[in-house]
């Protein structure tokens, strides 16, 4: 197979690691675009387009290239959702400001002079305070649980509600038989190296509460993620191989 081409340094984290797993994919079943095209009923150059990240695929697409090469379809899929909500958070933040209804224009000419400003204004105003609000809420927040996880006694880590973590990802701390939990999954599912998704999340939040930082709280179980494991499992003294099975649950979960 030739080598790919580079993908764009643009290009949202997510949606490189949702390109990249589908690059290996096709890799593994040996087969051309065209072939591939073939198999799953999308054109070849809907796959070129796909796998070089100009275009997020669709999820039946996606469903489809995990089905005719047989690889389990649950963490590709958490893969594309990710890419998904961080492709959709970019459309909506780089839209245009509304333009204003035909009719408009004349409504607003009879308008006292000066007072069409101040009224278009106010929303902007009101939305810098509610942003500036929520910045200061969220270092708050976080330098609370930093603050409380530091000042508890020795051996004894402070549990917290609705800790909100830089990145935007919420980690809810509750302790339930004994057993914490950062309020993503409740099941335990092997976690590797390129898996994406809830269990994903719930590992990072339970690493940064003891205080093996992942990096980024974002849901791609990354480089940085792995390396936190890997710290977490060596003083435990479980096995250290960087992926998240039962008995590194169970340390997690301590």
């Amino acid at each position: 197979m030739g080598r790919w081409k580079p993908l764009d340094e643009g290009l949202e984290p997510p949606v490189r690691a949702l390109v990249v797993r589908l690059r290996e994919i096709k890799d593994q079943m040996g087969v051309s675009t065209a072939t591939l095209a073939a198999k799953t009923a999308y054109s070849r150059s809907s796959w070129e387009r796909y796998l070089n990240g100009r275009t997020l695929p669709p999820r039946q697409a996606v469903e489809a290239i995990s089905r005719v090469s047989g690889t389990d379809q649950a963490p590709v899929l958490a893969l594309w959702e990710m890419a998904a909500h961080a492709r959709s958070d970019k459309t909506s933040k780089s839209a245009g400001p509304e333009t204003t209804a035909p009719g408009n224009e004349r409504r607003e000419s009879r308008e006292p002079e000066g007072r069409p400003a101040a009224r278009r204004s106010r929303p902007i105003v009101i939305a810098a305070v509610v942003a500036t609000a929520l910045a200061v809420l969220t270092a708050a927040c976080w330098m609370t649980l930093r603050d409380e996880s530091a000042s508890a006694p020795s051996g004894q880590k402070h549990v917290t509600h609705a800790a909100v973590r830089p990145s935007g990802f919420a980690c809810h701390y509750t302790r339930r038989n004994g057993r914490l939990f950062a309020g993503h999954r409740a099941d335990e599912p092997l976690v590797v190296l390129n898996s994406g998704g809830q269990q994903v999340v719930e590992v990072q939040c339970l690493l940064a509460y003891h205080r093996h930082s992942p990096g980024r709280i974002d849901g791609l179980f990354g480089e940085h993620t792995e390396k936190a494991v890997k710290e977490l499992q060596r003083a435990g003294g479980a096995a250290v191989d960087g992926k998240v099975g039962p008995q590194t649950w169970a340390l997690l979960r301590a």
